[in-house]
């Protein structure tokens, strides 16, 4: 054979092979059921169990199909309780595909270019998502605690007082804590940063921040939020209350507002557990009627950009979404299984919290998960200041410009975001 010959024929070869292109040869891969892909999934705490509502999704998904598997990890076990790879770090084995944050950690992700938009764009999916400030639906809800009211049945009882109902308003809400009080009775509505949220939007109709959900200025020093700093001073009064559920059996107090999931102990002290052993213990839904807004502590799983397989995490995402029954049932159950239980919610309770879930909105200074902001009115610098004796309005305007300058140092560098993180006390100490 001619050297001209084998030269005609090595090409012929060389064309042949590269005809087929990478992506074809990764569809043909893809198509070869015996080579799975592995969706990688980060979560803030990784359950051992399978029965845990979360996980149980999620392998349902996993046993229809053939071609992947799922590994799921959390990265409560960094040092810095936060995931190396949202900040653009190597941390172990591959990048998750699926990362589960909060919604403040999923606008500045996003911002900063490292979480994808979901294709979750129909009306019915709206209230499951989270949103960036442009309007992208970027997150999946995955917990969702929001407040809800507590009371003492014995209490109201001895006192005349009409028992919190679905459609009771503010105004009977003040009248309320105010008939409480004058009777010399507790009731735990304490000022700390979510719960002068709440009050400030829903007493006095004003806003927290702005619609980017990173301006405090202007709105958390507003005659709206100072109103309903004054009403919680009057209200607050006694740092020592700390713990709703065995307060209100105790009768130190009548009434409180906290959220629906607390006490990280398991077992037989979380809320849930407290409030079935004692039938004193009354919870309501938040006044305001169908216009009421609640401010909740959320996360939810967003597709990180790294991801090597963006395309089956967002088919996880929408099958999490349109595989259940009930979404928000779901969330919840994920939610408080969260706090250690596994026992199912008392079905008259689990009513009160999906109405309270459907009403939520993620809370306007919650940074990631794991921070307890239902005890933190002690350390809360607003708080002292005013009880101080320092005017409202200068000590909401020095609190609102320094959120603001935080935000704007997450915006410059997310490796500002980690020493919030990792020193929230100190330099982040919203």
């Amino acid at each position: 054979m001619t050297k001209a010959k084998k030269a005609i024929i090595l090409l012929l070869a060389m064309v042949t092979l590269t005809g087929c292109t990478s992506s074809d040869t990764e569809d043909m891969l893809y198509e070869d059921k015996s080579i799975k892909r592995t969706l990688t999934i980060e979560l803030v705490q990784r359950y051992s169990g399978n029965n845990i509502r979360l996980n149980e999704r999620i392998l349902q998904f996993d046993a229809e199909r053939s071609d992947i598997e799922i590994d799921i990890r959390s990265y409560n076990n960094y040092p810095l309780s936060y995931s190396p790879w949202m900040l653009g770090r190597d941390g172990r084995g591959n990048p998750p595909d699926i990362i589960e944050l909060t919604p403040n950690q999923m606008k500045l992700m996003f911002h900063h270019g490292k979480l994808e938009p979901l294709n979750l764009v129909e009306p019915q999916y709206r209230n499951y998502t989270i949103s960036s400030p442009d309007g992208y639906a970027i997150g999946l809800k995955s917990k969702v605690n929001p407040l809800i009211v507590y009371y003492n049945k014995d209490t109201f009882a001895r006192l005349g007082l009409e028992i919190p109902s679905d459609d009771w308003d503010w105004n009977m809400f003040d009248d309320t804590v105010a008939s409480l009080k004058s009777a010399g009775e507790g009731v735990y509505i304490v000022m700390n940063k979510l719960l002068l949220e709440w009050v400030t939007i829903n007493g006095y109709g004003g806003r927290f921040v702005d619609a980017s959900g990173t301006v405090f200025s202007g709105y958390m020093d507003s005659e709206q939020a100072i109103e309903a700093a004054e009403w919680l001073s009057w209200i607050d009064s006694d740092p020592t209350i700390t713990m709703i559920p065995f307060d209100l059996i105790d009768e130190q107090i009548a009434l409180g507002v906290d959220y629906a999931f607390d006490l990280q102990s398991g077992g037989t002290t979380n809320y849930e557990a407290i409030i079935r052993r004692n039938d004193r213990i009354g919870i309501a839904p938040l006044p305001g009627g169908p216009d009421r807004v609640n401010i909740a502590k959320m996360t939810g799983l967003g597709i990180h950009s790294a991801a090597q397989n963006k395309d089956v995490a967002m088919e996880l995402i929408r099958y999490l979404a349109e595989g259940s029954e009930d979404f928000y049932v779901d969330t919840i159950q994920h939610t408080y299984e969260n706090f250690g239980t596994m026992d199912p919610i008392d079905q008259d309770r689990l009513s009160i919290v999906i109405d309270e879930v459907q009403h939520s909105i993620p809370a306007a200074q919650y940074m990631y998960d794991g921070q307890n902001h239902g005890r933190s009115h002690i350390s809360y610098q607003p708080r002292s200041a005013i009880k101080s004796g320092q005017p409202i309005e200068e000590v909401l305007r020095r609190e609102a410009e320094s959120i603001d300058m935080q935000f704007v140092w997450f915006k410059e560098d997310l490796e500002n975001l980690a020493q919030c993180i990792q020193q929230f006390v100190g330099v982040c100490e919203w």
